[in-house]
C-alpha cells in the first residue's frame, strides 16, 4: 500500500509537470540547447530564531560554457514561526551579455533584498511560499539604471522513496515600472537527502521572457549548518 501511494503521488506530480512545461519548451530560442545552472545553497544558524542564508549561482549559456553570470546573495533571516520567516540582505551579480558574437558587455549590479516564507506539510509532502521584493541597480557605470521587481515562488515537494525526493517550483517576475511581466521560472527534478545536513537537486530548468526562453539543467547542493549546537561556552581550563 506505501509505494501505491508514492507511485500514484508521483506520477500525478510528473504528469502536472510534463503538461505545465511543455507550452514553454516548444518557446525555446534559436540555438536549441541547453545551458547549466550550478547552485550553492546555504544557512547557517547562529540563534533558535536567526540564521544566515548563502547563495551562489553559476549560470552558463551552453552546457558548462559561455560564462552567462555568476550571483552571490547573503542576509539575515528571523524566524517569526516553525512555518514562517523573515530574510533582508544583499546580493551582487557579475554578468556578460552577448549582443553579436565578438561583442561582450559585462555589468555588475547591486541588489537589496527583503522576502517572507511560509512552509506548510500535508500527508508526506510539502509546499512553500516565497514572496520576495528586490531592488536592483548597476553599478560602475555613468548610467546606473534601477529595476524595482516582486517575485512569488510556490513550491512543491514529495518524497519518492527512502532519501529521494520529488520537487518542482514555479516563480513569476513581476517588474514594478514599465512592462509588468519580467520573466516566469520552473524548475521539474528529483534530489537526495544526502546527510541530514546535505542535500542535491537536479533537473530541468526554464526561464521564460517576454520574447525569449531559456532551457537549462539545474544542479543545486544545498547545506545546513547549525552553530548552536556546538557549546562554545564550556572551558575544561
Amino acid at each position: 500500500m506505501g509505494y501505491a501511494k508514492y507511485f500514484t503521488g508521483l506520477l500525478c506530480s510528473i504528469v502536472f509537470s510534463v503538461l505545465f512545461v511543455q507550452p514553454l519548451h516548444t518557446q525555446n530560442s534559436d540555438e536549441n540547447e541547453y545551458g547549466s545552472w550550478l547552485a550553492l545553497c546555504g544557512t547557517t544558524k547562529l540563534h533558535e530564531d536567526w540564521s544566515i542564508p548563502t547563495v551562489g549561482i553559476i549560470r552558463h549559456h551552453h552546457m558548462l560554457d559561455r560564462y552567462g553570470f555568476f550571483f552571490f546573495r547573503t542576509g539575515a533571516s528571523y524566524r517569526i514561526s516553525k512555518a514562517s520567516s523573515f530574510t533582508g540582505g544583499f546580493a551582487l551579480l557579475n554578468s556578460n551579455s552577448y549582443l553579436e558574437p565578438n561583442d561582450v558587455i559585462n555589468t555588475n549590479q547591486f541588489w537589496i533584498y527583503g522576502e517572507y516564507t511560509l512552509k506548510s506539510k500535508f500527508n508526506d509532502n510539502s509546499i512553500a511560499h516565497r514572496l520576495r521584493l528586490e531592488n536592483r541597480r548597476l553599478i560602475n557605470t555613468e548610467d546606473p539604471k534601477v529595476n524595482n521587481r516582486i517575485r512569488y515562488r510556490l513550491q512543491f515537494k514529495r518524497p519518492i522513496y527512502k532519501d529521494v525526493y520529488f520537487k518542482a517550483f514555479d516563480e513569476v517576475f513581476l517588474n514594478v515600472e514599465g512592462n509588468v511581466f519580467n520573466q516566469n521560472r520552473i524548475f521539474v527534478g528529483v534530489g537526495r537527502q544526502i546527510t541530514p545536513s546535505l542535500k542535491a537537486d537536479i533537473g530541468y530548468f526554464n526561464r521564460k521572457f517576454r520574447n525569449s526562453s531559456e532551457d537549462m539543467i539545474r544542479l543545486s547542493l544545498s547545506f545546513n549548518i547549525d552553530l548552536t549546537k556546538n557549546d562554545l561556552a564550556q572551558n575544561s581550563d
